[in-house]
C-alpha cells in the first residue's frame, strides 16, 4: 500500500514502453542507414547524375553558380563538382 501511483499506470510498465519507444527508434534508424550503406555500395553516382542531367536536358542550369535558377540540390551538385575539377587539376 506504500506505492503511489495511478491507478491503472505502473511504473514499471511505463518504463518498458519508454525502452521499446527507444528501440523502435533505433531499429528505424539502423534500417534507413542500412538502405544508404547499399546505395553507397553500390557507386556510380556521378554517372547517374550526369545521364540524369543530359537527359533533361539541364547542362549550365549552374554554370555560373550565383545564377538565379541555381538553387537546392542543383547547386551543391554543382559545388561538388567544381570541388573534383579542382583536386583534378591540382594533382
Amino acid at each position: 500500500m506504500g506505492d503511489i501511483s495511478i491507478k491503472g499506470h505502473s511504473p514499471i510498465l511505463r518504463q518498458g514502453y519508454a525502452i521499446g519507444g527507444v528501440v523502435k527508434k533505433l531499429a528505424r534508424h539502423l534500417k534507413r542507414r542500412k538502405g544508404k550503406e547499399k546505395w553507397a555500395k553500390k557507386g556510380g553516382w556521378i554517372q547517374k547524375a550526369t545521364a540524369s542531367i543530359k537527359k533533361r536536358g539541364t547542362k549550365g542550369k549552374c554554370t555560373p553558380i550565383t545564377k538565379k535558377g541555381c538553387t537546392g540540390r542543383a547547386k551543391a551538385l554543382a559545388k561538388t563538382f567544381k570541388k573534383m575539377a579542382k583536386k583534378r587539376k591540382a594533382a
